[in-house]
């Protein structure tokens, strides 16, 4: 007797809730006999192919998604799946391509934003990485995978400072995140390790280890690609136009507060009135600078990330 669809919806719905339950042999078997009556159940398609990502069974995996695409090309999500098995599986330059498909199905996935960071990073492409990781955060500022694998992208180009705050919000948000945790103690020992090498006394250059460095630098360099380069644009261009909107909100905040309150007290204090009349401007000021503050290190966090891209760059042109 066929069943209807409310019946495989409820097959599926056993499926999931199999899975909640860990019990990953009996959802499968779930899955199975809704594809055995449908094979063309996209529900069943898609949470077969996350079983098998599971099992390790990539191969299989990526068929159940490739066969979702063919039923609803314009699907987002089974490329975002394909893109992050290709990771598993250290296809990272396939699964850069991939997962570019998908985004140009869906520009606002933070999913498949992170997943290109860890294809750009396993690909060596660290500015590209951040660039992604940032992405995924803008889309999705609770992603704490996101913090935490941009913070291990920026430590390995150096900057142990931004990898720290990084790590801390991912911790923020997940307290328990044992990889945001290890991340945040090699952060802090590489800022140790820096404040350690820094001396009072001056000291002449070493010209050796200077030429090594240069041969090194020479030996690592290498051209660009096409796709390199549009991206390395578009990262200078979103990080400019981030800059000169946080400069004017910050400039907007100087005219239309910060000064206006100066003014006001410095009037009330000239004109030696007790403190309990100019207590409360005094209070508005310093909420006032206080914001101040935080939005030149906005302005100035903003201005050392794109020093870091452009250096970045500069090394592997």
């Amino acid at each position: 007797m066929p069943r209807t669809n409310e019946q495989l919806d409820d097959l599926v719905q056993q499926a999931r809730a199999a899975i909640k339950q860990r019990q990953f042999t009996q959802a499968i078997k779930f899955y199975e006999e809704v594809l055995a009556l449908d094979e063309q159940n996209v529900p069943a398609l898609e949470g077969l192919g996350a079983m098998l990502f599971l099992m390790k069974e990539y191969d299989q995996a990526i068929e159940r998604f490739r066969k979702v695409i063919r039923i609803d090309p314009r699907k987002a999500d089974p490329l975002i799946n394909i893109g992050a098995i290709q990771n598993k599986k250290g296809e990272f330059a396939e699964a850069i391509k991939t997962l570019r498909q998908a985004l140009a199905k869906d520009r606002r996935s933070a999913t498949a934003y992170y997943n290109l960071g860890i294809a750009h990073r396993g690909a060596k492409q660290l500015s590209m990485a951040i660039s992604a990781y940032k992405e995924a955060i803008r889309l999705d500022p609770e992603m704490a995978e996101a913090y935490s694998n941009l913070g291990n992208a920026l430590l390995e180009m150096g900057n142990h400072t931004q990898a720290e705050l990084n790590f801390r919000r991912a911790l923020e948000l997940k307290p328990k995140f044992e990889r945001a945790k290890q991340g945040l103690l090699r952060a802090q020992n590489r800022s140790d390790e820096v404040k350690k090498s820094i001396s009072p006394f001056g000291r002449l250059v070493d010209t050796d280890e200077l030429d090594k460095k240069e041969r090194l630098d020479q030996s690592t360099m290498r051209e660009l690609s096409p796709q390199e380069r549009f991206d390395d644009r578009s990262t200078v261009h979103r990080q400019a136009k981030e800059s000169e909107k946080r400069a004017a909100v910050l400039l907007n905040h100087l005219r239309d507060e910060v000064a206006p309150s100066l003014l006001k007290l410095a009037r009330l204090l000239s004109e030696d009135k007790p403190p309990q009349s100019w207590a409360k401007d005094a209070e508005q000021l310093k909420e006032s600078t206080e914001k101040f503050e935080v939005l030149m290190k906005l302005v100035s966090q903003t201005m050392d990330e794109l020093k870091v891209h452009e250096e970045t760059m500069r090394k592997l042109d």
